[in-house]
């Protein structure tokens, strides 16, 4: 029985790493336990394997799990007769279906979980090169897991690696461009690079997503005003307060809104 746990980031300084604390708070690490081996359907060709739904899971990441392809999250719903596929009950038994061809790339999988979990507990305890390379190990068996790609970015960009990081996030938006995750991820990497305006195309990217991002909406802020897009700036602040004004990041926000208004009186 396969079973992913939801990766619970580890604080950061609001005022020295706002922005960083966002990409964390976003990550979607999550440990699994490897595969039973020998479970088999035979003659009709099929492997299978149980999966237990973890808090905060949603089919679309079991399917890119285990598939590698967000998509098939529709055919384990019909498989398994779930009628609303966005909402699963944290718990629940799935039952997954591979083909050959996708059971030779679970097999793969299943052999990167054992340094992918490592990674996972690592980075909860802050040893960050030794997640790094845990990380680094798992790609090496199985080079299309994505959650070890954004991991590893992750970890890279809390160790200052922001170049390297930059590199798997570019791969990851040009390979899942909708995912505001990753367009967050490399938002914030641009800025940690002073690229200002180029991380503010993230941020807005990441909005147009999802219009409720606060993550992305502070980062767009952030990424303006250090850009000296005063007015935009001030728009975007205002943007901000309009979705959370209650928060540490709002009182931020304000402060950042009235030094900007202020230089323009």
């Amino acid at each position: 029985m396969n079973r992913w746990r939801v990766f619970v980031p580890f604080p950061v300084s609001l005022l020295a790493s706002l922005l960083l604390l966002g990409v964390l708070m976003a990550g979607c690490a999550k440990k699994v336990a490897p595969p039973v081996e020998g479970e088999v359907a035979v003659p009709s060709g099929s492997h299978f394997l149980d999966h237990t739904v973890a808090e905060g899971e949603t089919l679309a990441q079991v399917a890119d799990n285990y598939y590698g392809d967000p998509g098939i999250s529709d055919r384990i719903a019909r498989e398994n007769g779930i009628s609303d596929p966005v909402r699963i009950i944290p718990g629940s038994l799935l039952r997954l279906r591979f083909n050959d061809d996708e059971w030779e790339l679970a097999r793969k999988r299943s052999a990167a979980l054992v340094p992918y979990n490592r990674g996972v507990d690592l980075l909860t305890k802050e040893r960050l090169a030794e997640a790094e390379k845990q990380f680094r190990l798992a790609l090496d068996t199985a080079p299309d897991l994505v959650a070890a790609k954004y991991n590893l970015a992750l970890v890279l960009l809390k160790r200052g690696k922001t170049e390297q990081a930059l590199v798997l996030l570019e791969e990851l938006t040009s390979r899942r461009p909708s995912d505001t995750d990753f367009l967050f991820a490399r938002g914030n990497a641009l800025f940690q690079s002073t690229r200002f305006d180029e991380a503010a195309v993230q941020f807005q990217a990441a909005l147009a997503m999802d219009p409720q991002l606060k993550r992305a909406a502070f980062g767009l802020g952030r990424s303006l005003q250090e850009g000296q897009h005063t007015d935009r700036a001030i728009a975007a602040w205002e943007r901000y307060l309009e979705l959370d004004s209650t928060s540490s990041w709002a009182a931020a926000a304000r402060r950042n809104l009235k030094m900007l208004q202020d230089e323009g009186d």
